[in-house]
């Protein structure tokens, strides 16, 4: 985790990431809300376009709001509900078969708490398996391992444990969860 006085750097890439904000803010972002209810891939080519790693057949919803695209990496069959919000100025990893459910946050930045004049900015990565649901906040940092479902209006901070059940503020394991291999129910 990091944490940064809100200042940007003066480093050679600035300028490059300038312009690609200022396309995606002033052209992009509009295209992809503009794009019909059902049209998964024109979204997903529209977000490759802008730098978003997109493995597979990911569904994002149209009223989805990203920021910064390029921070973006989703996995095969993961699907984001609607009014969800990707704050990454930082990479967000998502693995497969993962839902990030309606009206959730995810952030890979925020004040700092104990300053308000600084601001802390921290990679999150959510493995294979999750589901965050309705209306979570997922902080900077933040690690959610595979097979984890986060409860509805759960706050995520630090590394949530594998194959759990987690709900509350901040998100605590409250059970575990049964791994069944494809094939084997019944």
């Amino acid at each position: 985790m990091t944490v940064g006085t809100g200042q940007v750097g003066d480093c050679g890439g600035a300028r490059v990431a300038f312009w690609r904000r200022a396309a995606w803010g002033l052209v992009g972002r509009h295209v992809f809300r503009w794009t019909p209810h059902v049209a998964h891939g024109p979204r997903r080519r529209l977000l490759r376009l802008a730098g978003a790693t997109l493995r597979g057949n990911v569904k994002i919803r149209r009223s989805v709001r990203i920021d910064r695209p390029w921070n973006l990496s989703a996995g095969h069959l993961t699907v984001f509900g609607d009014d969800a919000v990707l704050r990454l100025s930082r990479a967000l990893s998502i693995g497969e078969r993962c839902v990030v459910s309606q009206l959730a946050i995810v952030t890979t930045e925020m004040l700092d708490p104990t300053d308000p004049s600084r601001s802390i900015h921290a990679p999150i990565t959510i493995e294979d398996d999750c589901w965050v649901a309705a209306d979570s906040l997922v902080l900077p940092g933040a690690m959610v391992r595979a097979g984890t479902v986060i409860g509805a209006r759960s706050l995520v901070e630090g590394e949530v444990p594998g194959w759990s059940v987690a709900v509350g503020q901040p998100a605590r394991r409250i059970k575990e969860r049964a791994f069944v291999p494809v094939g084997s129910a019944g």
